[in-house]
C-alpha cells in the first residue's frame, strides 16, 4: 500500500506494526508508523493522517492482526483431551497453521488425556477467562460426560463458553484383517454366538466410539465387552495386536491401516458412502439403519470469555476450515466440515444430550 501527498512524512519508519488506540494492525512489511506524543495542530494532523492510513490499510487488504481489545496478546493454547496421534491432532495443527499464517497468532497444542476426556476439559474450565486457552473436544465433552461421569465431569453449560462445532465425523467399524467376519452381518452373527467373549475398543468411556458400540449392542441384543483406552492411537494398536476384536472410530484413525491391509472396514455410520472408502457400505446398507451416531469436534473456552473474543475465535476457525489445503486434508481424513454458529451449536447440544442421556440410563453405563 502507498499513501501519497506527504501526509505521513516524518512518522513512517522501517518496522512492521502499529498500535493505534490499543489496536495493533499490520503495516506494509517495510513500514511502521511511529506515533509520538504531540500537541495542538501537530497532534491533530497526525491523528488525521493515521486515520487515513488505517482506512487505506483496510481498502488495500492489509490485515488486522487482533481484535479491538488487543486479542490475542499471547500464544493461544489448544487443549486436546485425548492422547497424541488421535483424530484431533491433524485438525488442530492444520487450523492453527492456517490462522497463524493469516493473523500472526501463535498456537501451542497440548494433549491432556485421561478420565474419559475429563482431565483436559477440566483444565480448560479452570483456566483464565481471557480466550487464550481453548478446548478442542469431541461430543462427549459437550453432551455425554455430564451423564456418564455425573460426579467428576464439568458442567459444559456452566463451565464453558461454546465457540463452534468445527467438523463432523461418521464412524467406521474396524476389525483386524485376520478376524473372521467379513461383513457387518457376519460380525453380528459372530458376536451373538459368543456372548461376553468379544471385546470392542474405544478412546475412553463415554466417547462416541464407546457409545456407538453400546448402541450396536442395544439394537441387536449383543453382549460385548467394552475396553477403554487413553485415545484413538492406543485403541488402534490394541486392535492390531488382537487385544480387542472391533473398534468404531473415525476414518483418520485407521485409514492408513486399511490401505496397508492390516485392518478391514465393515461399514460406515454415514448417510452416504465415503469418498475415501467407496467400496465400504453404510450401516443402513449393511442392515443397521439406526446405527448413525457420529463423532463431532468442537471448540470452547472457559466460561466468561468476552463476546468479542469468542467472535474472533469463531470467525478465524470457521474461515480456516475453508482453506483449500485444509479442506482437501479434512476430506481425505473423513471429516465433514461444519463450522457452526453459536445457535446451531446450542441446538445440537440440547438434542444430543437427550439422546445420550437416554442411552446411558438404559444401558446403565454411568461410571459413578
Amino acid at each position: 500500500m502507498l499513501v501519497t501527498g506527504g501526509c505521513l512524512d516524518g512518522i513512517i519508519a522501517n518496522v512492521d506494526q502499529l498500535t493505534l488506540f490499543g489496536t495493533p494492525f499490520l503495516a506494509p512489511k517495510s513500514k511502521k508508523v511511529v506515533y509520538q506524543h504531540q500537541t495542538g495542530k501537530e497532534a491533530y494532523m497526525i491523528r488525521l493522517c493515521l486515520s487515513v492510513f488505517l482506512a487505506a490499510s483496510s481498502i488495500s487488504g492489509v490485515p488486522l492482526t487482533a481484535a479491538a481489545d488487543n486479542f490475542p496478546s499471547k500464544s493461544i493454547k489448544i487443549v486436546i483431551p485425548f492422547a497424541v496421534g488421535g483424530t484431533a491432532d491433524p485438525l488442530a495443527r492444520m487450523l492453527a497453521d492456517v490462522i497463524a499464517k493469516k493473523t500472526g497468532a501463535a498456537f501451542v497444542i497440548e494433549s491432556r488425556p485421561g478420565a474419559g476426556a475429563n482431565i483436559g476439559a477440566a483444565e480448560v474450565a479452570r483456566s483464565e477467562s481471557d480466550g487464550h486457552t481453548l478446548l478442542l473436544g469431541a461430543n462427549n465433552n459437550f453432551v455425554v460426560n455430564q451423564f456418564m461421569f455425573p460426579k467428576s465431569s464439568i458442567n459444559p453449560e456452566r463451565d464453558l463458553s461454546l465457540v463452534s462445532i468445527l467438523v463432523d465425523q461418521p464412524q467406521v467399524i474396524y476389525v483386524n484383517v485376520n478376524f473372521g467376519p467379513k461383513t457387518l452381518g457376519d460380525l453380528i452373527a459372530y458376536v451373538k454366538a459368543r456372548p461376553g467373549q468379544i471385546n470392542f475398543a474405544s478412546p475412553g468411556a463415554g466417547s462416541a466410539p464407546h457409545l456407538a458400540g453400546e448402541l450396536l449392542s442395544d439394537q441387536f441384543d449383543l453382549q460385548m465387552v467394552h475396553v477403554p483406552y487413553r485415545g484413538g492411537a492406543p485403541a488402534i494398536t490394541a486392535l492390531l495386536a488382537g487385544e480387542v476384536q472391533m473398534y468404531l472410530a473415525s476414518l483418520s484413525v485407521g485409514k492408513s491401516m486399511i490401505d496397508s491391509g492390516k485392518l478391514r472396514a465393515l461399514a460406515v455410520t454415514a448417510s452416504a458412502r465415503m469418498k475415501s472408502l467407496p467400496d465400504v457400505p453404510t450401516t443402513k446398507e449393511a442392515g443397521a439403519p439406526e446405527l448413525t451416531l457420529s463423532n463431532w469436534w468442537a471448540l470452547a473456552t472457559p466460561a466468561g470469555v468476552s463476546k468479542d473474543r469468542i467472535a474472533w475465535l469463531r470467525r478465524e476457525f470457521t474461515q480456516a476450515l475453508q482453506d483449500p489445503a485444509a479442506k482437501a486434508l479434512f476430506e481425505d481424513l473423513g471429516f465433514v466440515i461444519y463450522g457452526s454458529t453459536l445457535e446451531e451449536f446450542e441446538a445440537r447440544v440440547r438434542k444430543e444430550s437427550a439422546i445420550y442421556q437416554h442411552l446411558i440410563e438404559k444401558r446403565k453405563l454411568a461410571v459413578e
